[in-house]
């Protein structure tokens, strides 16, 4: 039996500049990923996934995901599909995936030249 590692995806969201100050919640971003796994590929495959938010940073809009490393590919196209968020026109960037929070994070601070937010208790 193989062991399922975990991934973790290093995405943006983009949105039209009259957008840019309206505040998305990760709890809605998770939402809708879960609503867009599950269409592309069902319940069982959305299940399997475990999509988990890492890190969210509200103001320049970067999160961390986790899944596992056999629906990384699943999560990453799903993102592709996602057009809005409460109404919001949005455009999912997904920028990089680690094996480790600690890569995750150093890419992040590299890419984007900030300091990711603490983790939520």
């Amino acid at each position: 039996m193989k062991y399922i590692r975990q991934r973790y995806v290093l995405f943006e969201i983009l949105s039209p500049s009259e957008f840019e100050k309206v505040h998305i919640s990760p709890d809605q971003i998770i939402r809708e990923l879960w609503n867009q796994v599950q269409n592309l590929y069902g319940q069982k495959g959305t299940f399997k996934a475990g999509l988990w938010m890492i890190r969210w940073d509200p103001e320049h809009r970067i999160g961390i995901i986790r899944c596992d490393n056999v629906s990384k590919w699943e999560l990453i196209a799903s993102m592709a599909f996602i057009s809005k968020i409460n109404r919001i026109p949005v455009i999912f960037h997904s920028r990089k995936t680690s094996g480790t929070i600690k890569k995750t994070l150093k890419i992040w601070r590299e890419i984007f030249k900030s300091i990711p937010p603490p983790r939520d208790k």
